[in-house]
C-alpha cells in the first residue's frame, strides 16, 4: 500500500538545493527526510554532491541513524515510486541489487551547495555492488 500525504525527499542537487543552516534547522525540528536523491552528473563532483553515499553520510552529522539512512535510500524510496516496487528488498524473487558499504570513522569534510563546509565523524564508502544477484567488477 502506498503512503499518502507529504513525502520529504532530500534532493542534494547540483544548484542551490540546500545550505547547512537550512538542513540543521529542519533536523532540530524533527523534520527528517523520507527519501534521498541526487541529480548526479559530471558537474556534481564539484558542487558538493560527490556521490550518493556522500549524500547519505551528510545525515550522520545530524544524528540520523545508519538504519534510518539506509531506509531512506532503499525501502522508503521503493514504496514511493511504483517503478521500484521490486526494489528496496531482498525478498525471494526480488532482483537482488545491493550496494555494500563500509561505515568509517574519522574526519570527513562535506560540502553544501554554497561551498559551506562541515566536518563529520563518520562516512559511508561503497565497497562492492551486486546487480541482479551478481557481483559487479570494481571500477578504477
Amino acid at each position: 500500500m502506498r503512503r499518502r500525504g507529504v513525502i520529504f525527499d532530500f534532493g542534494n542537487g547540483v544548484n542551490g538545493h540546500f545550505t547547512w543552516d537550512m538542513l540543521e534547522r529542519t533536523m532540530k525540528q524533527g523534520f527528517w527526510p523520507d527519501t534521498f536523491s541526487t541529480d548526479w552528473s559530471v558537474a556534481s563532483k564539484t558542487t558538493g554532491v560527490v556521490d550518493f553515499p556522500n549524500v547519505m553520510s551528510k545525515f550522520l552529522m545530524f544524528g540520523m541513524s545508519v538504519s534510518q539512512i539506509i531506509a531512506c535510500a532503499t525501502v522508503n524510496a521503493a514504496r514511493v515510486f511504483p517503478a521500484f516496487d521490486d526494489r528496496g528488498t531482498l525478498n525471494v524473487g526480488a532482483p537482488a541489487d545491493v550496494a555494500i558499504m563500509e561505515l568509517r570513522d574519522g574526519a570527513f569534510e562535506f560540502v553544501d551547495n554554497y561551498k559551506g563546509k562541515r566536518t563529520g565523524k563518520q562516512c559511508l564508502f561503497p565497497i562492492a555492488t551486486v546487480l541482479n544477484g551478481k557481483r559487479t567488477p570494481a571500477r578504477a
